[in-house]
C-alpha cells in the first residue's frame, strides 16, 4: 500500500466536497476517470446543438494555480453525471474542463462551444492539437474587458475553424472572483445552428424587454400625471425588472458597459434585489397592507425590506457573492409578502386577486430556472422561457391590478363626482328654494315685500306707469281668535290664492305683512285701479268654511298711480300704506292717496320717535284744573293734565300723543313721569301750605305693569305724601277691556291706599251694578253728557239717575266739562258732589294755579280725601281737548 500523503488526504477531502456539492445540488457524485477514456465528440448533425457535459472531463484546481500544462499532465480528471457544467460556491479554487472534437469531413467544420451563459467571472479557453500544440488560447469573462471576446456576443462562446479530418482537444479553465461559479449548459453548435438558436433566444427576450420598456415608459407617464405613489412604485419594479434581465442575459455589458465589468456585476446583482424589494414595496402599498395586519407584521416585512436592500452595500465592495446572499432575502421577502396576499384573498381583498396569481408566478418561474439548471427537471431546450414567462405574467398581473385599481379609484371618483354632482344639484335646488323663499311668502307663495319692491324699482327706473294697490284686512286679529292661529292661516292661504288668480297677466301680487297685501298692476290709471279694489274687496268677502266657521274678510284699500302720486319705489310704497291707513274711516274703505298727507304721516312717526325721550329731555309739561264742591263753591281739588311741547311741531294735544304712546309702548314711561311728577307738585304745594290732593289717569297698558303698584308706593312714600291723596282714575273701557284682571290690580292699588276713580263713565259698556264690585270711590261722568246738558235735554236723565245710583252706591260723583254757571247750578240741583270744567277755571301752568287760589282765598275744604286733582297721563277728552285754546 502506498502511504497516506498530505496530498492524497486533500484531493480525498476535496472529491468529498465535490461529491456533496454535487448531490445538494440535484447531480450524481463525480467519478475519476482517466484520460483516455474520455469519448471524442464528432462534429456532425449538431445544428441544434449537443451537451458536451457528458463527453467532457472536469478537474479541480485548488488555489487556482494550476497552467495549461499542468492540467494536460493531470491524471485526477473525473465525469460529471449532470447535462451542465455546475460548481457552486468553491472559494479559492478554479475548474478544468476538457473535451476532445474531431472532424471526419473532408470538409472543415465552423463550430461554436456555448458555455450558455454571460456571468461567469473568468473563461481561459485552450485549442490544443493531439500532440500538445496550443491552436489557440483566450481569456474572457465577465470580469475581462468585452473586448477579449472571439466573437462579440452576449454569452461566453468558443467559435473555432475545425480542419477536415481534424481532431482537437478544447481545455477550459474556469476561475472566479469570489468563489461563485455560474451553472454552464456548455453545448456545441455548428455556426448555423447557434445562430439560428441565438436569434430566436435573442428575439424572444428582445420582445420581452421592449414589452417591460413599453410599460415602464407608459406607467411613468401615468404616474407624472396622477402622482400616485403605488404607480411610481410599479415603475420602479418594472425598470429594476428591466435592469436585471438586461443585465443578466448580458445585454448590458455587450451594448452599455463593454469597457466597465465590474459594473455589469453589481447591476446585475443590485437590479435582482432591487426588483424584490420594489415589487414587494409595490404590493404592500397597492393592497394596503397596513390596514389588514398587525404593527408586528408590518415591522417584520419592513426588516426584510431593509435586509435585503442592505445588500447594495457589500456590492459596492465589489463582494458579489455576498450581495447575492443578500439577494436571497430578497426572495424571502417575496414569499412572505405573497403568504400575507394568500391570507388577505380568502379574507376577500380585491386587490389580492392579482398579487396573488402575480407573485406565484414569479416564485414557480425561478423555482422551474433552477430546477431546470439543477437538472432535476428534463431540459426544454430553451432555458430562458421559465423566467421570461413568470416575469411577464408577474408583471402584467401587477399591471392588471394597477389598472384595476386605477378603475376602481375612477369608479370611485366618478361615484364621487357623481355625488357631487348629486349634492351640487341638490344645492341648487336648495338654493332655488331658498332665493324661491327669499323673494316669495311661505303661507300663501305670493311674492314678499322684498321682490315686490324690486319689481316696482325696476317699473320706476323704466318708467312704466303703475298702479300700486295696499290692501289692509280688518280686525284679521278677530279671526285668529274664532279659528286660532292655524285657521287663521288657512284663511290667509285662500285669500293669497283668490288674489293670484284675480291677477290679469303682467300684474304682481305680494304679501307685506300678516295681514296686509300688495297688488301692482303695469299701465293702469286711477278708475281702472279703483275697479280692481272694489273687485278685490268682493273677492275677499266671499265667505270661506273654516273649522266650521264661516268667514268673510273686510279689507281696506290705500291706492297711489305711478308717476302721479310719487316718482320712486320707497315714496310709491309709504304713501299707499297712508292711504290704506286712511281708507279705515270710510265707508267704501278704499282711498286713492291724497296730495299732502305724506307730511301727517313723517309727523305722525316723528312724534312716535320722539316721544320715548320726551320726558328726559324736560318737553312734558303738567296743566292743573280746579275741582270744587258744588254745594260750597270752595276748592277741594286739581285736575293736572299733560301736555307735550315738541321741539319742533311746538305744543302737541293729548288727543294726538296719547293714542301714539298707546300704539308705541311709551305709556309706562309717560305715566311714571306724571306719578313723580305730581306727587312732587302735592309735596311743594303742601310746603307752601296749599294741601290738596291730585289724580293721575292710568290706561289698561298700565294695569299690566308688575310694578306699578310698588311704583306708586315709593313715590309716594319719599314725597312724604299720605297714599289717600293720590288718585288713579282709569277710564270705564280700559276697565272692560280685562275686567277680572283690572278688578285684581284696582283691589291691589286700593288696598296700598291710593283712590281709585272711574273716568269717562257713560263712553263704555259697564253699568252701575258692575262697578258695585270694583274698589273704586269715585265716578266721573263723561263731559260728553255735560257739555250741553239742560233740563230738557235727553242726557238730563241719564245724568240724574247716575248721580242718585252713584250716591247710592256710595260712591263720590264729579262732572267734568262743565262750561256754564247754568249747567253747574243744575247739576247742583240734582245734588252732582264736584265739577270741573271752563265755567270754573281752564286748566291752569303751577303758578298760574296758585295765583288763582289766592285770589279765591284759599283751598277750603282742602281736607276733604274724596277731592281730587287729575294728571291726564292717558286722558284724551274734552278738557284736554279745549285746553288747546289755553
Amino acid at each position: 500500500m502506498h502511504p497516506v500523503t498530505a496530498r492524497h488526504c486533500l484531493r480525498l477531502a476535496l472529491a468529498w466536497m465535490l461529491l456533496l456539492a454535487s448531490a445538494l445540488a440535484g447531480g450524481g457524485p463525480l467519478r475519476t476517470a482517466s484520460a483516455a477514456e474520455a469519448p471524442v465528440v464528432t462534429i456532425r448533425g449538431i445544428e441544434a446543438g449537443l451537451d458536451l457535459a457528458p463527453f467532457a472531463r472536469i478537474l479541480p484546481d485548488p488555489g487556482g494555480r494550476m497552467d495549461l500544462e499542468a492540467a494536460r499532465r493531470a491524471t485526477d480528471w473525473q465525469t460529471t453525471p449532470n447535462r451542465l457544467l455546475r460548481f457552486g460556491y468553491a472559494p479559492d479554487m478554479a475548474w478544468w474542463a476538457r473535451v476532445t472534437l474531431t472532424n471526419p469531413s473532408a470538409r472543415a467544420a465552423r463550430v461554436v462551444i456555448d458555455l450558455g451563459t454571460s456571468q461567469q467571472d473568468y473563461v481561459d479557453w485552450y485549442v490544443t492539437a493531439p500532440d500538445g500544440q496550443v491552436l489557440l488560447a483566450n481569456q474572457t469573462g465577465d470580469r475581462r474587458s468585452f473586448a477579449t471576446r472571439l466573437l462579440p456576443y452576449r454569452d461566453l462562446v468558443l467559435p473555432y475553424h475545425l480542419p477536415p479530418d481534424a481532431t482537437v482537444t478544447v481545455y477550459l479553465r474556469l476561475g472566479t472572483h469570489d468563489g461563485l461559479f455560474a451553472s454552464m449548459p456548455f453545448r456545441l453548435y455548428d455556426y448555423t445552428g447557434f445562430f439560428t438558436t441565438s436569434g430566436r433566444e435573442s428575439a424572444l427576450l428582445s420582445m420581452f424587454h421592449g414589452g417591460l420598456a413599453a410599460l415602464a415608459l407608459f406607467n411613468l407617464l401615468v404616474f407624472l400625471v396622477t402622482r400616485q405613489g403605488a404607480v411610481g412604485l410599479y415603475v420602479l419594479h418594472l425598470l429594476a425588472v428591466l435592469t436585471g434581465s438586461v443585465s443578466f442575459r448580458g445585454f448590458g455589458f455587450q451594448y452599455l458597459w463593454p469597457d466597465l465589468p465590474g459594473l455589469s456585476n453589481a447591476m446585475t446583482a443590485g437590479s435582482i434585489i432591487l426588483a424584490f424589494v420594489t415589487g414587494s414595496l409595490f404590493v404592500v402599498r397597492y393592497v394596503r397592507l397596513h390596514r389588514h395586519v398587525s404593527v408586528a407584521t408590518r415591522r417584520v416585512v419592513s426588516l426584510l425590506m431593509i435586509a435585503a436592500l442592505s445588500g447594495l452595500v457589500p456590492l459596492a465592495f465589489g463582494q458579489y457573492a455576498l450581495a447575492v446572499g443578500f439577494s436571497l432575502i430578497g426572495l424571502g421577502l417575496v414569499v412572505v409578502v405573497y403568504l400575507l396576499n394568500v391570507r388577505l384573498l380568502f379574507r376577500g381583498v380585491r386587490e389580492a386577486r392579482f398579487t396573488v396569481p402575480a407573485f406565484f408566478a414569479l416564485i414557480v418561474a425561478v423555482a422551474l430556472h433552477y430546477l431546470e439548471i439543477s437538472e432535476l427537471l428534463p431540459p426544454s431546450g430553451f432555458r430562458v422561457w421559465p423566467l421570461i414567462i413568470g416575469s411577464s405574467i408577474e408583471v402584467m398581473l401587477l399591471a392588471f391590478g394597477l389598472a384595476d385599481a386605477m378603475n376602481q379609484q375612477r369608479e370611485r371618483r366618478f361615484a364621487a363626482e357623481r355625488r357631487e354632482e348629486l349634492a351640487r344639484l341638490h344645492m341648487a335646488e336648495i338654493e332655488r328654494e331658498a332665493s324661491h323663499k327669499a323673494r316669495h311668502d311661505e303661507l300663501t307663495g305670493l311674492l314678499n315685500r322684498r321682490a315686490a319692491e324690486e319689481w316696482l324699482e325696476a317699473a320706476v327706473e323704466r318708467g312704466q306707469p303703475v298702479a300700486v294697490l295696499h290692501l289692509g284686512l280688518n280686525d284679521f286679529g278677530a279671526v285668529n281668535e274664532a279659528v286660532g292661529h292655524t285657521g287663521g292661516d288657512a284663511v290667509l292661504r285662500q285669500l293669497g290664492r283668490r288674489l293670484e288668480t284675480a291677477m290679469a297677466p303682467g300684474e304682481i301680487a305680494a304679501r307685506l305683512l300678516a295681514d296686509e297685501f300688495l297688488v301692482l298692476m303695469p299701465d293702469t290709471d286711477q278708475a281702472r285701479a279703483v275697479i280692481a279694489a272694489d273687485r278685490i274687496q268682493r273677492l275677499f268677502a266671499v265667505p270661506q268654511q273654516v273649522s266650521g266657521t264661516d268667514i268673510s274678510i273686510a279689507c281696506r284699500v290705500g291706492i297711489v298711480i305711478f308717476p302721479v302720486d310719487a316718482r320712486t319705489a320707497e315714496d310709491l310704497l309709504r304713501r299707499a300704506a297712508i292711504a290704506m291707513q286712511d281708507a279705515a274711516r270710510l265707508p267704501r274703505r278704499i282711498q286713492v292717496y291724497q296730495a299732502g298727507r305724506d307730511d301727517d304721516h313723517r309727523r305722525r312717526i316723528a312724534l312716535i320717535r320722539d316721544l320715548r325721550h320726551a320726558a328726559e329731555h324736560g318737553e312734558f309739561r303738567l296743566l292743573y284744573q280746579p275741582k270744587i264742591r258744588i254745594a260750597t263753591g270752595t276748592l277741594v281739588a286739581a285736575e293736572a293734565l299733560i301736555r307735550w311741547e315738541h321741539p319742533t311741531y311746538g305744543m302737541i294735544s293729548p288727543a294726538e300723543f296719547i293714542p301714539l304712546a298707546e300704539q308705541s309702548g311709551a305709556t309706562r314711561g309717560m305715566t311714571r313721569w306724571v306719578i313723580g311728577e305730581a306727587v312732587h307738585r302735592m309735596r311743594s304745594w303742601r310746603a307752601a301750605g296749599l294741601d290738596i290732593g291730585l289724580s293721575v289717569n292710568i290706561s289698561a297698558l298700565d294695569l299690566d305693569d308688575p310694578d306699578l303698584i310698588g311704583f306708586v308706593g315709593r313715590s309716594l312714600e319719599a314725597a312724604g305724601i299720605e297714599a289717600g291723596r293720590l288718585t288713579l282714575e282709569v277710564t270705564e273701557s280700559a276697565i272692560m277691556t280685562n275686567p277680572e284682571r283690572s278688578r285684581a290690580i284696582l283691589e291691589d292699588l286700593r288696598a296700598s291706599g291710593v283712590m281709585i276713580s272711574v273716568d269717562d263713565f257713560g263712553t263704555g259698556y259697564s253699568s252701575l251694578a258692575h262697578l258695585k264690585r270694583l274698589p273704586v270711590q269715585e265716578l266721573k261722568i263723561d263731559q260728553s253728557f255735560i257739555r250741553d246738558l239742560s233740563e230738557a235735554s235727553e242726557d238730563a236723565v241719564i245724568v240724574r239717575s247716575t248721580i242718585g245710583m252713584s250716591h247710592n252706591l256710595g260712591l263720590t260723583v264729579v262732572a267734568e266739562g262743565v262750561e256754564s254757571v247754568e249747567t253747574l247750578a243744575l247739576l247742583g240741583s240734582w245734588g252732582c258732589d264736584v265739577a270741573q270744567g271752563y265755567a270754573i277755571a281752564r286748566p291752569l301752568a303751577a303758578a298760574d294755579f296758585e295765583r288763582w287760589v289766592a285770589q279765591r282765598g284759599g283751598a277750603g275744604g282742602s281736607g276733604e280725601t274724596g277731592a281730587s286733582a287729575e294728571a291726564g297721563a292717558t286722558d284724551a277728552s274734552g278738557d284736554d281737548a279745549t285746553s288747546e285754546a289755553d
